[in-house]
């Protein structure tokens, strides 16, 4: 099975990179490491850890020059003097305005809706995706941005990460967790509105429960404010503590 990052560290480590930045220092993965076990108490094997898992699923950008590596943000890359040729498309060179202009596009839905749009049996491939997208006239700021093409493939890993998509070589298509049909299916069924009350059994009640995360590990909502800016509840894991907003079960 492969392991993948937490999208909450992989959130710590970007705003980690961040600060580091605007202490003119290098974000080196000692300094990154330091700064997200000051503000929030991991240690510092779990963060090296998350920041390597980070590098391998294209969340954080990794750049080697003269021997030494740096850490960077795909919203915010700033210069690439070190990348390897190709790694980057020309057109983001520079374009630190333009990466920032898609960090609040919510890459979900548009994949999702380019795929039902599409209406493929099998599936769609992202160029095709990419194609549809392009034609909607709604879109025109988000496929015009030099970064989009780079920004879509990373949402659709991401997507498929998640568990959002599935992919079946080249051929994308929305995981609808069992319930799929030939239409794009309502999730009216499957969760109630409110959750009944946990009754734990005897043996459980003195066993040692870890906090609960208050930040959803897809969205990074809140339950005051989950993706689509509204409240809704979070359901939390009694082992490790992760959590996930009610509705993003149903998506």
């Amino acid at each position: 099975m492969v392991k993948l990052a937490n999208p909450l560290y992989t959130e710590w480590i970007l705003e980690a990179i961040q600060k580091v930045k605007k202490q003119k220092q290098r974000p080196s993965e000692e300094r990154i490491c330091h700064a997200v076990c000051a503000s929030h108490g991991l240690d510092k094997k779990t963060v090296s850890e998350q920041l390597q898992l980070s590098v391998q699923d294209g969340s954080i950008l990794k750049v080697t020059n003269k021997g030494l590596a740096s850490y960077k943000d795909p919203d915010n890359p700033g210069r690439f003097s070190s990348v390897k040729p190709g790694t980057i498309p020309k057109s983001v060179k520079g374009s630190r305005g333009a990466c920032n202009e898609l960090r609040n596009v919510d890459w979900n839905k548009l994949l999702r809706r380019a795929i039902e749009g599409l209406q493929e049996p099998s599936g769609s491939s992202l160029k095709n995706i990419e194609k549809y997208l392009r034609s909607q006239n709604d879109l025109a700021n988000i496929f015009n941005n030099p970064a989009f093409q780079q920004r879509l493939r990373l949402g659709a890993k991401r997507a498929v990460n998640n568990g959002r998509l599935l992919k079946d070589g080249p051929q994308y298509r929305v995981n609808y967790g069992g319930l799929e049909s030939k239409g794009a299916p309502k999730y009216s069924s499957g969760f109630p509105a409110s959750l009944p009350p946990v009754s734990l059994l005897p043996h459980e009640k003195d066993q040692p429960r870890a906090d609960p995360i208050p930040i959803c590990s897809f969205c990074l909502g809140t339950k005051e404010s989950n993706r689509e800016k509204k409240p809704e509840e979070l359901l939390s894991c009694a082992d490790c503590g992760s959590s996930v907003e009610i509705g993003g079960l149903q998506r």
